[in-house]
């Protein structure tokens, strides 16, 4: 069905036939734009951005990647573009201008009135992925000595261009936060009952600085559908709602994943990204591990002798890497989740520690009894077998160890755990593993 609309907008556009194409998309969710014309080109883009009422294309606008935008706006007549970029949300403008050359940046600058600009420009001093960044000005907002009345006529009268009406802010005159009020709280009260007698005071808040990912906790934790921003004099200056999280808990798992992978985080989709950022992302931390698993090479040489003396060891070579690196994969990744949801703190080390190495008992203890039945299908030397079992019991609980352990060591360096564990993990137990299984192959077979 999404092809098939494509094919019609493009008909309709080399038609000529935009009467048609302005009604086909006058009454669409932004979202349902976006992916109508996410494959379309930039001329043909800006053909429908033309079409679209101001309001509707500022949101659409906002959604499309930074280059797909840099690229409209060079387009586009300054007429159209000062349209969409006026009806942009502040936050999603000083997105955009991030991502534009300076002379780009003060044109579009110039298209605002000076109350906007100086907004837009605030945000924007704002550290990156901060909660002043992500915050909307458009809220409402009431004093306590206000009656349930005048703040239901100041929601009316407000209310079509705030963020949400659902959570109404209490301020002091001074605008100081002290508290948030229900719009059914409103509906349901008698008019004339003041804000005093219903609000609810001391209200969950995040400061400008704020990061976030924090930020993204908090509401979650709380179930809010939207947060206040207060600065440091805990005066109420943005909010955050649900909208804005759900991207944001989008960017840090992909953030999370690239990181586990041992790769730079890029912030724009897999088609808009050159496959030299990708290139570039990923060659560093595969250069360093590809040098760090030269030691293994080293290892190996150095059991030379236990290879030829028993060349059937040769065998089980890959089994004991790959059941390491699984194992601490699996364990990191636990571990780091359960950082991430708060379950998990570094005081915790010890606890998870001793944890790991009764998972890693059990878990080797089954798996390695499966590999002394099955190992007579490669050997049918007793000890080889009992030799390579008892190998992999201790690599697994090692590996489960140090899966668990790494993250609690990347937090105690002040590094992302996911950076610390994720690329290192596979490589660490692989050597580990390596050197563990020819000691006690070398030990139990008597081979010197």
């Amino acid at each position: 069905m999404k092809v098939k609309i494509q094919i019609d907008i493009r008909k309709l556009i080399e038609r000529g036939d935009f009467r048609t194409l302005k009604m086909l998309l006058e009454d669409q969710d932004p979202n349902v734009i976006y992916e109508m014309i996410e494959e379309l080109e930039t001329s043909e883009k800006a053909v429908v951005f033309r079409l679209l009422n101001k309001d509707l294309a500022a949101e659409v606008f906002s959604k499309l990647e930074p280059d797909e935008q840099y690229e409209l706006v060079k387009m586009l007549t300054d007429d159209e573009i000062k349209s969409i970029f006026k009806n942009m949300d502040p936050s999603d403008r000083a997105e955009l201008l991030d991502e534009l050359p300076a002379d780009v940046v003060t044109k579009l600058l110039s298209f605002l009135p000076k109350s906007e600009r100086e907004q837009t420009l605030e945000v924007l001093n704002y550290p990156e992925n901060s909660a002043g960044r992500l915050m909307s000005p458009y809220f409402i907002y009431v004093t306590k000595s206000m009656t349930v009345q005048k703040a239901l006529d100041k929601v009316r009268k407000f209310g079509k261009d705030a963020e949400t009406i659902y959570t109404i802010f209490v301020v002091e005159e001074d605008r100081t936060l002290i508290g948030t009020v229900k719009l059914e709280d409103l509906l349901f009260a008698e008019p004339d009952t003041l804000i005093e007698e219903i609000y609810t005071p001391d209200p969950i808040y995040v400061k400008t600085n704020t990061d976030q990912e924090e930020v993204a906790e908090l509401m979650k934790k709380y179930d809010l559908n939207a947060i206040p921003v207060v600065d440091n004099d805990m005066r109420l200056v943005g909010i955050i709602t649900i909208d804005d999280i759900v991207d944001v808990i989008d960017e840090e798992a992909t953030e999370d994943i690239h990181k586990m992978a041992g790769m730079s985080v890029t912030t724009t989709s897999y088609f808009h990204t050159s496959p030299l950022i990708f290139i570039k992302n990923r060659l560093p931390w595969l250069l360093g591990l590809l040098l760090l698993q030269s030691i293994s090479a080293y290892i190996i040489s150095s059991f030379e002798s236990v290879i030829a003396a028993v060349p059937i060891l040769a065998a089980f070579m890959a089994t004991m890497v790959d059941a390491g690196g699984n194992v601490g994969g699996q364990s990191s990744t636990l571990i780091i989740r359960s950082m991430a949801l708060g379950d998990v703190e570094l005081k915790d080390w010890w606890k998870v520690l001793l944890r790991e190495i009764y998972v890693g008992l059990i878990l080797g203890s089954i798996l390695s009894a499966v590999l002394f039945v099955r190992g007579f299908m490669i050997s049918h030397d007793v000890m080889v077998n009992v030799s390579a079992a008892i190998s992999l019991l201790i690599i697994i609980i090692f590996a489960n160890v140090v899966g668990a352990m790494l993250p609690f060591l990347g937090k105690l360096m002040r590094i992302d755990p996911a950076v610390m564990a994720g690329p290192l993990i596979t490589t660490v137990a692989d050597l580990g593993g390596m050197w563990i299984y020819f000691t006690v192959v070398t030990h139990i077979l008597g081979i010197k």
